[in-house]
């Protein structure tokens, strides 16, 4: 499987608890995106990371790692349906893809390890939204533990949609989308941001009963520049 780190565009730190709640205002276009990161109530990491999610709750605790993967991992997605290419439209114009799809994979108890090791840290979030569910995030960004992820995501097999497949036909047909344009700009080159997903990928084992999804807005992936 190929899961890279990349550099996201996430609530400030120190504000996250004032950003989620207005993230429906805050992507309702690039216009008010930008705004949001002149403003510092969003950001952009100027470099590369994997992200550590855990959602506890009801019915228990789930861990994952937060990644980009090709568009083709969304298996399944090779057309666009019409009810999902006003929401590919929208993405587009966002320039943002707005929260993770959430796949499954065949998880390593040496990746368990790993990630077990970058929670001993202080995370970056660690929110509770109003169904009690509480969110964890931690930055994974020094090297050898940045080669040791990559390391086990590059030995696992190819992962499975656990997401809405709707969601996920959407953001097939943002990168349709964004490749068709620059194909007439005669600009593609197959290395553009759009040809990856930013995916949070989950051991199959403990999502059996159903995955948990990222909170919209708190880990996005820049598709296209503004």
């Amino acid at each position: 499987m190929k899961a890279l780190p990349f550099p996201c565009i996430r609530p400030a730190q120190d504000r996250v608890l004032e950003a989620l709640p207005a993230m429906g205002s805050i992507l309702s276009g690039n216009d008010a995106l930008r705004g949001a990161i002149a403003d510092g109530l969003m950001l952009k990491d100027p470099g590369a990371a994997y992200y550590v999610y855990e959602c506890s709750g009801e019915p228990g605790r789930v861990t994952g790692v937060v990644a980009i993967c090709p568009v083709g991992a969304l298996a399944g997605g090779d057309a666009v349906a019409a009810d999902t290419a006003a929401a590919a439209r929208a993405f587009a114009d966002l320039k943002v893809q707005p929260r993770p799809v959430t796949l499954a994979y065949e998880a390593s108890p040496v990746m368990d390890i790993i990630l077990g090791a970058a929670k001993e840290g202080a995370s970056l979030y660690a929110v509770t939204d109003p169904a009690g569910i509480t969110h964890r995030v931690w930055e994974v960004k020094r090297e050898d533990a940045v080669g040791a992820i990559r390391a086990m995501l590059d030995q696992a097999p190819e992962p499975v949609l656990a997401d809405d497949p709707a969601y996920a036909g959407a953001l097939v047909g943002v990168s349709q989308l964004l490749a068709d344009e620059a194909r007439s700009a005669g600009t593609y080159t197959g290395k553009e941001p759009f040809n990856f997903t930013v995916a949070a990928l989950f051991p199959a084992a403990q999502v059996s009963g159903g995955a948990p999804q990222v909170p919209t807005g708190l880990l996005t992936h820049q598709v296209a520049r503004f």
